[in-house]
């Protein structure tokens, strides 16, 4: 009980930054071009040296035998979620330009931004490797599928390349190979590394604030007579997480393999997909409101969904 009490003050704390990105770009102390250049740095540069950093240690076989897990709960995660994603958006009648965002807000959550500070606060630099071993899937699906969906005519030839540009993606594989090999990188390239990724944290949560920031008070009185924004926003926090973690109770998954898994599944809707709708063509408006309801939801939810699950186990 003691760590739901915790995980509730991390995720608050969190979003007190969240609110400060907010308050940043509402007073226009950050230009949008600013905001760009401020997501390149946590893409580019941050995100990747905290996974890089996290996967530098000892190989050992429980920790091999951990990613392991990890890898076939996502294969087992992103499958089943984008499978069912795919079912109930083609039964529900949604609007030509809302079909593929809906799809979209309802599969991913932010597992790259929000997940994995929540995991690095609880569970330290081990839970980070486990977690980006089960982002993998994520991070391929992320940069091709859901812009396939978006815009088919936009994903390029070569997939292979295209995906290798994702940086998460990327710092997930040359992290991997540290730690299975025996490679030390000298204290005085690491250290700086592990410092930049200490960054992740503050910069991803300004991040969402200000993305979220987009959505107006008017512009969200108004979606909140859209019953479809209620019913991403519950399947995104709840349904899932609920509906494919119930079963694996039955095969005796170690707590914290288990718990890291069920939190990033349980994330909301991440910015980058009304990122892509303004790309790529689709309702920007409505996956910008999905994210921010989902959001500042999530600040309950996800405290709800590992009660749930500590109370099962």
């Amino acid at each position: 009980m003691d760590t739901l009490f915790t995980l509730a003050y991390e995720i608050g704390s969190l979003y007190v930054i969240v609110a400060i990105g907010w308050i940043i770009r509402r007073k226009g102390l950050i230009s949008e071009h600013g905001q760009r250049a401020f997501t390149t740095l946590l893409l580019y540069i941050a995100l990747p040296c905290l996974i890089i950093s996290s996967m530098h240690m000892p190989f050992q076989y429980e920790q091999a035998y951990g990613a392991l897990i990890m890898f076939v709960l996502s294969i087992y995660i992103m499958g089943g979620t984008l499978f069912l994603s795919r079912f109930i958006t083609r039964k529900l009648t949604l609007p030509i330009n809302r079909r593929a965002v809906f799809e979209n807000v309802i599969l991913f959550g932010n597992q790259g931004f929000i997940g994995m500070v929540i995991i690095l606060q609880l569970f330290g630099q081990e839970g980070v490797l486990f977690a980006s071993v089960f982002n993998l899937i994520y991070y391929v699906l992320m940069w091709t599928y859901a812009i396939y969906i978006m815009n088919p005519e936009e994903l390029p030839d070569s997939k292979a390349k295209f995906i290798l540009k994702n940086p998460g993606f990327l710092a997930t594989i040359i992290g991997f190979v540290l730690f299975i090999f025996p490679v030390q990188i000298p204290a005085f390239i690491i250290e700086p590394v592990a410092t930049i990724g200490q960054m992740t944290v503050p910069l991803s949560m300004i991040m969402i604030g200000m993305m979220i920031s987009t959505v107006t008070f008017s512009k969200a009185i108004v979606y909140m007579k859209d019953i479809f924004v209620y019913i991403a926003v519950f399947i995104r926090l709840f349904m899932y997480p609920i509906v494919f973690f119930l079963p694996l109770l039955l095969f005796n998954l170690p707590f914290e393999l288990f718990m890291i898994a069920c939190l990033l599944s349980a994330t909301p809707s991440p910015a980058t997909i009304s990122m892509y709708a303004q790309v790529y063509g689709g309702d920007m408006e409505f996956s910008a409101v999905v994210v921010f309801f989902s959001t500042l939801l999530s600040v309950v939810s996800i405290p709800i969904v590992y009660l749930v699950f500590l109370l099962l186990m």
